[in-house]
């Protein structure tokens, strides 16, 4: 596709850790990219992108209500990755946003004309091992608000999913894709030190998880099998907008092809970064899976949007990249004379 013919992309979240990888991939293949977030973060967006003139940062309050006719001119696609994430927000008012805000959009980007709308889902589970695209964690509204955060946070992402493909059926003439990728780690893209120009551990999201490596009293790991590296998932929600197939499934499923064993993460840490061995967390703390992957046709994927079974990330570039960009924001963060400790409790 050339550049000229390269729609202008709106992203939400384009400050959280996925949002931000998928503007900079965007920018980096020539697209221009309006992205959006909340009230500090936008000087921040505007600093961490300023190299790139097709950047624009867009202020959206809240994405459940917010007008976003003015952001959407000149817009031919979006990508909304943004999702409230546990403990945040009360849990009625997060399951409320997570759903309401996924309709909102869709229906402002209908009024505004825009075909193109690629959504990030989940098919984050209790562990089971194998997902497909009509599987459903069984969970309900009402365990949503009354459960933990983790229960909250994969109800949120259930009932939004379902009330997009709903959306999609009442709407053929919109090119609608959900991608429900598993947990998501990797490194934190290029310039996202300025997100966090001081200790903010919740901006790490899932990553918080890989973070905590680095502690060595750590006991803190994901919940289930599944893992797929941030840049993976970036690139295919990117795919998203120019599917190979006019009748591409709308709800697909991610995974690395790759086990993901935390005992192996920290061998890779401590073998090609020794400096770091004392920090590192003990391997008897990590839980034992029958498996450490999901049960993922992959091939949909490559034959609707491309992406090859070669081509993912392996385990290991996914944990040492990841580090080395934490070690590179924690010096940030040392140069600057600030104090930090990583967290004892579990990112979500």
């Amino acid at each position: 596709m050339s550049t000229e013919s390269k729609p202008t992309v709106f992203v939400t979240g384009a400050a959280g850790f996925l949002g931000f990888q998928v503007v900079y991939q965007l920018l980096e293949a020539g697209y221009s990219v309006k992205g959006a977030a909340r009230g500090r973060k936008i000087p921040l967006l505007q600093k961490a992108l300023e190299k790139y003139p097709t950047f624009e940062a867009v202020e959206i309050p809240d994405i459940a209500t917010s007008d976003f006719s003015e952001g959407f001119k000149g817009v031919g696609a979006v990508i909304h990755t943004a999702a409230p994430l546990p403990g945040r927000v009360d849990s009625e008012t997060a399951f409320k946003s997570a759903v309401e805000g996924s309709l909102h959009i869709l229906r402002e980007a209908h009024k505004a004309g825009i075909k193109k709308f690629v959504a990030t889902g989940s098919m984050v589970t209790f562990p089971e091992n194998a997902f497909g695209p009509n599987d459903w964690v069984p969970v309900t509204k009402e365990q949503a608000v009354e459960g933990n955060h983790f229960v909250l946070y994969i109800a949120e992402k259930k009932f939004g999913e379902q009330a997009v493909l709903e959306f999609a059926n009442q709407h053929p003439e919109m090119d609608i894709t959900i991608f429900c990728p598993p947990w998501i780690f990797g490194p934190l893209a290029p310039g996202f030190e300025h997100i966090v120009p001081e200790p903010d551990f919740a901006a790490f999201s899932t990553d918080g998880f890989v973070y905590q490596l680095l502690r060595p009293d750590n006991v803190n790991y994901h919940y289930s099998p599944g893992v797929l590296d941030v840049r993976d998932v970036a690139r295919i929600h990117i795919a998203g907008l120019n599917p190979l197939t006019p009748d591409h499934p709308k709800r697909v499923p991610l995974v690395s092809p790759y086990p993901s064993d935390f005992r192996d993460a920290i061998k890779y840490i401590s073998d090609a970064r020794p400096e770091l061995r004392e920090r590192l967390a003990d391997p008897s703390t990590v839980p034992v899976w029958p498996s450490y992957t999901l049960e993922v046709d992959l091939k949909p994927l490559e034959k609707a949007f491309g992406i090859s079974l070669d081509s993912y990330k392996t385990w290991k570039e996914t944990i040492l990249d990841s580090v080395d960009r934490f070690i590179d924001v924690e010096n940030i963060w040392t140069s600057k004379g600030l104090k930090f400790e990583i967290p004892t409790t579990p990112p979500m």
